[in-house]
């Protein structure tokens, strides 16, 4: 139960990332370049941000 939020948190973040996207992508006529490129943007810095924080709570990365 202690790491459950963590998903919730990916999910939340990849779901944000993707409607920023697609609202860009409609006003720059892009073709879903921006969405594509935003949902890997926050795809990476969602699981840095988890990956910190699992070592943090574990005890690593002293």
């Amino acid at each position: 139960m202690r790491y459950a939020g963590l998903g919730i948190q990916l999910a939340i973040s990849l779901v944000v990332f993707a409607l920023i996207g697609q609202w860009a992508d409609r006003k720059l006529g892009t073709g879903g370049l921006v969405t594509i490129a935003l949902v890997f943007l926050g795809f990476g810095g969602t699981m840095y941000s988890l990956i910190r924080t699992l070592n943090k709570k574990d005890g690593a990365g002293r």
